[in-house]
């Protein structure tokens, strides 16, 4: 079993180290929330994130492309509640799996789970534990330009310590918009 799990692999990787066009090696994120939070936890809650993106030219391959995300976020919710606003600090490797790859148009599905400083433990009357969490990432996009160098995704991003303390209440924006520009 663990020499097909491995010829696998290999499959996999030498199928994907198909030379490619020179693509951006580092890039910015932006994203921002278009959803309140209406059926998550907390209710009412927005935001958004700024990020610069690195991407060795080693992890590139035809169909998965890997790349290191570092984040600043800034989260609210509205209303009477203390504690209305919440920093994210996060750096996370991204996943992402080409469902297939054209010159000008390859929608992806990307998949991300990283480390993350939060700025308070506590956002309306969410109990986060501590400071220290992880951000997990899921979304579908698609990356445009002849070097891919514009990508658009609709994300779900959620924050929760993993239960390493008492207190683990989390926090999730269901839907997020976010637009990337890569540099060369």
């Amino acid at each position: 079993m663990k020499l097909k799990a491995g010829m696998f692999i290999l499959a996999f990787i030498s199928t994907n180290a198909i030379a490619q066009p020179h693509k951006p090696l580092y890039g910015l994120t932006y994203s921002h929330s278009i959803s309140n939070g209406m059926d998550t936890v907390p209710v009412n809650m927005h935001g958004y994130r700024v990020g610069f993106w690195y991407q060795p030219e080693t992890w590139q391959w035809r169909y998965l492309n890997i790349f290191m995300d570092l984040t600043f976020g800034h989260w609210w919710v509205n209303g009477s509640t203390p504690n209305k606003m919440v920093n994210s600090y996060a750096l996370s490797p991204v996943f992402r799996f080409f469902l297939m790859k054209n010159n000008r148009f390859s929608p992806f599905i990307d998949a991300s789970i990283g480390l993350t400083y939060l700025s308070r433990t506590r956002l309306g009357n969410r109990n986060l534990g501590m400071h220290f969490s992880f951000q997990d990432q899921l979304g579908i996009g698609v990356a445009i330009g002849r070097f891919q160098e514009f990508s658009v995704s609709l994300n779900a991003i959620h924050y929760s310590n993993a239960s390493l303390c008492k207190h683990n209440s989390g926090i999730t924006q269901p839907l997020n918009v976010s637009l990337q520009y890569g540099f060369g």
